[in-house]
Protein backbone atom coordinates (compact mmCIF):
# COMPACT_ATOMS: atom_id res chain seq x y z
CA UNK A 1 0.00 0.00 0.00
CA UNK A 2 1.37 3.67 -0.71
CA UNK A 3 2.03 5.88 2.14
CA UNK A 4 -0.74 8.57 0.61
CA UNK A 5 -3.27 5.40 0.73
CA UNK A 6 -2.42 4.54 4.03
CA UNK A 7 -2.87 8.31 5.43
CA UNK A 8 -6.19 8.10 3.86
CA UNK A 9 -7.08 4.68 5.18
CA UNK A 10 -6.01 6.23 8.66
CA UNK A 11 -8.38 9.55 8.36
CA UNK A 12 -11.17 7.03 7.38
CA UNK A 13 -10.47 4.98 10.18
CA UNK A 14 -10.23 8.28 12.49
CA UNK A 15 -14.51 9.02 11.33
CA UNK A 16 -15.42 5.41 11.39
CA UNK A 17 -15.95 5.36 7.32
CA UNK A 18 -13.57 2.35 7.06
CA UNK A 19 -15.03 -0.78 6.04
CA UNK A 20 -14.89 -3.92 8.09
CA UNK A 21 -12.36 -5.67 6.14
CA UNK A 22 -10.36 -2.26 6.39
CA UNK A 23 -10.70 -1.76 10.08
CA UNK A 24 -9.18 -5.84 10.60
CA UNK A 25 -6.32 -4.78 8.58
CA UNK A 26 -6.00 -1.69 10.38
CA UNK A 27 -6.43 -3.75 14.09
CA UNK A 28 -4.20 -6.34 12.81
CA UNK A 29 -1.58 -4.12 11.97
CA UNK A 30 -1.31 -2.29 15.09
CA UNK A 31 -1.71 -5.62 17.59
CA UNK A 32 1.72 -6.33 15.50
CA UNK A 33 3.55 -3.32 16.83
CA UNK A 34 1.52 -3.51 20.11
CA UNK A 35 4.32 -7.01 20.76
CA UNK A 36 7.36 -5.54 18.97
CA UNK A 37 9.74 -3.57 20.20
CA UNK A 38 10.11 0.11 19.09
CA UNK A 39 13.54 1.68 18.77
CA UNK A 40 12.79 4.80 17.09
CA UNK A 41 13.42 6.92 20.56
CA UNK A 42 16.83 7.91 22.03
CA UNK A 43 15.84 6.30 25.36
CA UNK A 44 12.53 6.40 27.82
CA UNK A 45 12.76 9.61 28.73
CA UNK A 46 12.63 10.71 24.54
CA UNK A 47 9.70 8.73 24.47
CA UNK A 48 7.46 10.15 27.52
CA UNK A 49 8.44 13.92 26.14
CA UNK A 50 7.17 13.25 22.44
CA UNK A 51 3.99 11.26 24.05
CA UNK A 52 3.19 14.37 25.97
CA UNK A 53 4.20 16.86 23.52
CA UNK A 54 2.05 14.88 20.52
CA UNK A 55 -0.99 14.35 23.31
CA UNK A 56 -1.24 18.65 24.32
CA UNK A 57 -1.64 19.09 20.84
CA UNK A 58 -4.11 16.48 19.39
CA UNK A 59 -6.55 16.01 22.35
CA UNK A 60 -7.22 19.63 21.92
CA UNK A 61 -8.46 18.87 18.53
CA UNK A 62 -9.84 15.67 19.04
CA UNK A 63 -13.84 16.51 20.47
CA UNK A 64 -14.55 15.45 24.10
CA UNK A 65 -17.06 12.37 23.17
CA UNK A 66 -14.52 10.66 20.82
CA UNK A 67 -11.92 10.95 23.40
CA UNK A 68 -11.09 7.47 24.31
CA UNK A 69 -7.85 5.47 25.75
CA UNK A 70 -8.10 3.44 23.16
CA UNK A 71 -8.15 6.06 20.11
CA UNK A 72 -5.43 8.02 22.16
CA UNK A 73 -3.28 5.17 21.98
CA UNK A 74 -3.97 4.10 18.79
CA UNK A 75 -3.43 7.55 16.91
CA UNK A 76 -0.17 7.99 18.88
CA UNK A 77 1.39 4.32 18.14
CA UNK A 78 0.75 5.10 14.04
CA UNK A 79 2.08 8.95 14.56
CA UNK A 80 5.06 7.72 16.27
CA UNK A 81 5.78 5.29 13.40
CA UNK A 82 4.62 6.80 10.09
CA UNK A 83 6.97 9.96 11.51
CA UNK A 84 9.94 7.90 11.40
CA UNK A 85 9.30 5.59 8.35
CA UNK A 86 7.04 7.58 6.11
CA UNK A 87 8.13 11.47 5.56
CA UNK A 88 4.81 12.20 3.95
CA UNK A 89 3.08 12.17 7.64
CA UNK A 90 3.50 15.84 7.86
CA UNK A 91 0.53 16.03 6.02
CA UNK A 92 -1.18 14.11 8.20
CA UNK A 93 -0.62 15.68 11.08
CA UNK A 94 -1.51 19.14 9.51
CA UNK A 95 -5.16 18.05 9.84
CA UNK A 96 -4.33 18.80 14.04
CA UNK A 97 -3.79 22.36 12.31
CA UNK A 98 0.43 22.01 13.96
CA UNK A 99 1.30 25.90 13.51
CA UNK A 100 5.00 26.78 13.00
CA UNK A 101 6.88 29.12 15.59
CA UNK A 102 9.55 31.72 14.68
CA UNK A 103 11.82 29.34 16.23
CA UNK A 104 11.44 26.34 14.08
CA UNK A 105 9.96 24.07 16.18
CA UNK A 106 6.80 22.65 14.50
CA UNK A 107 3.51 23.33 16.78
CA UNK A 108 5.92 24.97 20.07
CA UNK A 109 7.28 28.45 21.25
CA UNK A 110 10.48 28.51 22.77
CA UNK A 111 12.37 30.27 24.85
CA UNK A 112 16.14 30.42 25.58
CA UNK A 113 18.72 32.31 27.52
CA UNK A 114 22.56 32.80 26.81
CA UNK A 115 25.16 32.22 29.43
CA UNK A 116 25.04 35.36 30.62
CA UNK A 117 21.43 36.08 30.06
CA UNK A 118 18.21 36.08 32.43
CA UNK A 119 14.12 36.45 30.91
CA UNK A 120 10.93 37.12 32.95
CA UNK A 121 8.25 35.82 30.95
CA UNK A 122 4.40 36.20 31.09
CA UNK A 123 2.49 33.52 30.14
CA UNK A 124 -1.45 33.11 28.08
CA UNK A 125 -2.28 32.48 31.64
CA UNK A 126 -0.43 34.97 33.78
CA UNK A 127 1.31 32.43 34.97
CA UNK A 128 5.52 34.44 35.62
CA UNK A 129 8.76 32.03 34.64
CA UNK A 130 11.65 33.54 35.79
CA UNK A 131 14.27 32.02 33.36
CA UNK A 132 17.72 31.35 34.38
CA UNK A 133 20.40 32.16 32.55
CA UNK A 134 21.70 29.00 29.59
CA UNK A 135 18.19 27.41 30.30
CA UNK A 136 15.52 26.48 27.28
CA UNK A 137 11.53 26.62 28.23
CA UNK A 138 9.09 25.95 25.82
CA UNK A 139 5.12 25.23 25.52
CA UNK A 140 2.90 24.51 22.75
CA UNK A 141 1.35 27.39 20.46
CA UNK A 142 -2.44 26.06 22.18
CA UNK A 143 -1.56 26.73 25.70
CA UNK A 144 -4.39 28.76 27.34
CA UNK A 145 -6.65 26.89 25.28
CA UNK A 146 -5.88 23.42 26.07
CA UNK A 147 -7.21 21.30 28.97
CA UNK A 148 -3.98 21.19 31.12
CA UNK A 149 -0.97 23.94 30.89
CA UNK A 150 1.99 21.96 29.93
CA UNK A 151 5.67 23.50 29.90
CA UNK A 152 8.81 21.79 28.92
CA UNK A 153 11.94 23.07 31.25
CA UNK A 154 13.98 21.31 28.39
CA UNK A 155 17.43 22.50 30.15
CA UNK A 156 18.07 24.95 32.84
CA UNK A 157 16.64 26.61 35.68
CA UNK A 158 13.07 27.89 36.34
CA UNK A 159 11.35 29.84 38.62
CA UNK A 160 7.55 29.56 38.02
CA UNK A 161 4.99 31.92 40.24
CA UNK A 162 1.50 29.70 39.12
CA UNK A 163 -1.64 31.62 38.16
CA UNK A 164 -4.48 29.81 40.15
CA UNK A 165 -7.12 28.25 37.63
CA UNK A 166 -8.48 24.57 39.63
CA UNK A 167 -10.14 23.71 36.21
CA UNK A 168 -6.56 23.72 33.96
CA UNK A 169 -3.22 22.27 36.21
CA UNK A 170 -0.63 24.02 35.44
CA UNK A 171 2.00 21.02 34.56
CA UNK A 172 6.13 20.90 34.63
CA UNK A 173 7.92 18.44 32.61
CA UNK A 174 11.65 18.57 33.31
CA UNK A 175 12.91 15.31 31.52
CA UNK A 176 12.02 12.40 33.71
CA UNK A 177 9.96 14.48 36.64
CA UNK A 178 6.19 15.86 35.94
CA UNK A 179 5.19 18.61 38.55
CA UNK A 180 1.56 19.25 38.74
CA UNK A 181 0.49 22.51 40.29
CA UNK A 182 -2.94 24.39 40.72
CA UNK A 183 -1.24 27.72 41.70
CA UNK A 184 1.84 28.10 43.56
CA UNK A 185 5.40 29.41 43.71
CA UNK A 186 7.93 26.81 42.83
CA UNK A 187 11.45 26.40 41.06
CA UNK A 188 12.70 23.69 39.29
CA UNK A 189 16.36 22.85 38.34
CA UNK A 190 17.32 20.80 35.17
CA UNK A 191 20.55 20.41 35.18
CA UNK A 192 23.48 18.63 32.77
CA UNK A 193 24.56 16.54 35.67
CA UNK A 194 21.39 14.57 35.90
CA UNK A 195 19.94 15.81 38.66
CA UNK A 196 16.38 17.37 38.49
CA UNK A 197 14.96 19.08 41.66
CA UNK A 198 12.08 20.92 42.61
CA UNK A 199 11.67 23.70 45.37
CA UNK A 200 8.51 24.85 46.90
CA UNK A 201 8.27 28.23 48.01
CA UNK A 202 4.04 28.53 48.22
CA UNK A 203 1.17 26.34 47.95
CA UNK A 204 1.60 22.57 46.90
CA UNK A 205 2.70 20.35 44.18
CA UNK A 206 2.96 16.72 43.22
CA UNK A 207 6.05 15.34 41.65
CA UNK A 208 5.74 12.17 39.65
CA UNK A 209 8.32 10.05 37.95
CA UNK A 210 6.64 7.96 34.98
CA UNK A 211 3.37 8.58 36.36
CA UNK A 212 4.41 7.10 39.76
CA UNK A 213 4.12 9.92 42.63
CA UNK A 214 7.31 10.42 44.47
CA UNK A 215 6.63 13.36 47.00
CA UNK A 216 3.96 15.73 47.52
CA UNK A 217 5.84 19.37 48.48
CA UNK A 218 4.67 22.00 50.49
CA UNK A 219 6.46 24.94 51.59
CA UNK A 220 10.31 24.59 52.62
CA UNK A 221 10.34 20.91 51.02
CA UNK A 222 12.44 19.85 48.24
CA UNK A 223 12.88 16.62 46.47
CA UNK A 224 16.13 15.50 44.05
CA UNK A 225 16.18 13.60 41.89
CA UNK A 226 19.15 11.26 40.13
CA UNK A 227 18.26 10.33 36.68
CA UNK A 228 21.41 7.61 37.26
CA UNK A 229 20.70 5.64 39.54
CA UNK A 230 17.08 6.70 39.69
CA UNK A 231 17.17 7.15 43.02
CA UNK A 232 15.63 10.75 45.24
CA UNK A 233 15.83 12.37 48.35
CA UNK A 234 12.99 14.77 50.18
CA UNK A 235 14.67 17.04 52.84
CA UNK A 236 14.05 20.61 53.71
CA UNK A 237 15.62 23.87 52.51
CA UNK A 238 15.50 27.95 53.18
CA UNK A 239 12.69 29.52 51.48
CA UNK A 240 14.20 32.99 51.51
CA UNK A 241 17.70 31.61 49.83
CA UNK A 242 15.29 29.86 47.56
CA UNK A 243 13.06 33.24 46.35
CA UNK A 244 16.46 35.48 46.46
CA UNK A 245 17.80 34.58 43.38
CA UNK A 246 14.99 35.82 40.68
CA UNK A 247 14.22 39.11 43.68
CA UNK A 248 14.98 42.11 42.01
CA UNK A 249 13.70 45.87 42.81
CA UNK A 250 14.30 48.83 40.82
CA UNK A 251 13.33 52.63 42.12
CA UNK A 252 11.83 55.74 40.33
CA UNK A 253 12.16 58.90 41.24
CA UNK A 254 10.19 61.49 38.82
CA UNK A 255 10.56 58.63 35.86
CA UNK A 256 8.76 59.34 33.12
CA UNK A 257 6.19 56.99 31.48
CA UNK A 258 8.68 55.45 29.15
CA UNK A 259 11.35 54.33 31.58
CA UNK A 260 8.30 53.08 33.65
CA UNK A 261 7.33 50.58 30.70
CA UNK A 262 10.41 49.88 29.44
CA UNK A 263 10.88 48.29 33.11
CA UNK A 264 7.62 46.65 33.24
CA UNK A 265 9.33 45.15 29.92
CA UNK A 266 12.18 43.52 31.89
CA UNK A 267 10.47 42.37 34.55
CA UNK A 268 7.14 40.68 32.95
CA UNK A 269 8.00 40.66 29.25
CA UNK A 270 4.56 42.36 28.50
CA UNK A 271 4.83 45.62 26.42
CA UNK A 272 3.16 48.79 28.59
CA UNK A 273 1.63 51.19 26.76
CA UNK A 274 -1.01 54.93 27.29
CA UNK A 275 -3.49 55.72 25.21
CA UNK A 276 -4.14 58.86 27.84
CA UNK A 277 -3.23 62.34 26.20
CA UNK A 278 -1.44 63.29 29.40
CA UNK A 279 1.14 60.81 29.59
CA UNK A 280 3.78 62.75 27.92
CA UNK A 281 3.64 64.65 31.63
CA UNK A 282 3.33 62.01 33.65
CA UNK A 283 6.48 61.44 36.83
CA UNK A 284 6.37 58.39 38.76
CA UNK A 285 7.84 57.39 41.60
CA UNK A 286 7.31 54.36 42.85
CA UNK A 287 9.35 50.52 43.37
CA UNK A 288 8.85 48.54 40.80
CA UNK A 289 9.67 44.40 42.36
CA UNK A 290 9.91 41.19 40.34
CA UNK A 291 8.08 38.92 43.28
CA UNK A 292 4.69 40.89 42.55
CA UNK A 293 2.58 40.27 39.92
CA UNK A 294 2.00 41.64 36.40
CA UNK A 295 -1.17 42.88 37.65
CA UNK A 296 -0.32 44.15 41.26
CA UNK A 297 2.36 46.05 39.25
CA UNK A 298 0.10 47.74 36.36
CA UNK A 299 -2.72 48.38 39.41
CA UNK A 300 0.15 50.56 40.80
CA UNK A 301 1.41 52.13 38.00
CA UNK A 302 -2.39 53.36 37.21
CA UNK A 303 -2.83 54.49 40.65
CA UNK A 304 -0.29 56.82 40.38
CA UNK A 305 -2.14 59.07 38.22
CA UNK A 306 -5.61 57.86 38.64
CA UNK A 307 -5.22 55.38 35.64
CA UNK A 308 -7.05 52.49 33.95
CA UNK A 309 -5.96 49.80 32.18
CA UNK A 310 -7.03 47.17 29.60
CA UNK A 311 -4.99 43.84 27.95
CA UNK A 312 -4.81 43.64 24.15
CA UNK A 313 -3.31 41.06 22.38
CA UNK A 314 0.20 43.03 22.24
CA UNK A 315 0.21 43.60 25.92
CA UNK A 316 -1.36 46.42 27.99
CA UNK A 317 -2.52 49.70 27.48
CA UNK A 318 -3.24 52.42 30.58
CA UNK A 319 -6.08 55.31 29.68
Amino acid sequence: MEAEEFKNLLCRYETNEVTAAEKLMLDNWYAAYETESFDGFTDADHAKRIKAEMKSVIMAKLPAKNVRLKLWRKIYTYAAILALLIPAVLIFINRFKTVYTKAGEAGYTVFTTSAKESKILTLQDNSIVHLNPSSTLKLSSLFGTLPQRDVFLEKGNAFFEVAKDKHHPFIVHAKQLTTRVLGTKFRVSNGADHITEVNVSEGKVEVSHHQKVLAVLLPGKKIRYNQKTDQWIKSDFGIAENNAWYKSAIDFNQATFDEVANAVKINYGVELKSAHPNTINYRYNLQIRSERSLDQTIRMICSVHKNNYRRTKNGIVIY
